[in-house]
């Protein structure tokens, strides 16, 4: 009983950074998303890199490129976090993509949340 459980934990710790990079790798590519903001329909591209286990990304809208160097996959979800620069100074944001049917559901939450937006993205190519 006890080898038992212990190769079902061997197991378990062999495989699961695979399954996690195989969830990080339906992220990987080129996106275009659709954002409706506050001045109406935004679109962006997103560009998201694997480059050996560690997920990047860049974001190209109207108002440049930013690199964002934090990007973490838990399940069907993808969380990017970085900072921009506004009219009232600088700002986090938070951008949630989570994957549905190849397809992306977009929200991204500006200071904290104090602003909110929702979108979707879709893969280029």
């Amino acid at each position: 009983m006890i080898r038992k459980g212990l190769a079902v934990l061997m197991c378990a710790v062999v495989l699961a950074p695979a399954l996690v990079m195989a969830q990080a790798n339906a992220f990987v590519g080129d996106w275009l998303l659709t954002i409706e903001g506050n001045q109406g329909t935004q679109e962006s591209s997103l560009t998201i890199k694997d480059a050996g286990g560690k997920l990047s990304a860049e974001l190209h809208g109207a108002r440049g490129t930013v690199a964002i160097s934090d990007v973490t996959v838990k399940g069907s979800e993808a969380v990017l976090k970085f900072d921009v620069e506004t009219p009232q100074g600088v700002a986090d944001v938070v951008m949630t993509l989570t994957l549905k049917n190849g397809a992306l559901a977009v929200k991204r939450d500006i200071a904290g949340g104090q602003v909110s937006h929702t979108g979707t993205g879709k893969k280029k190519g």
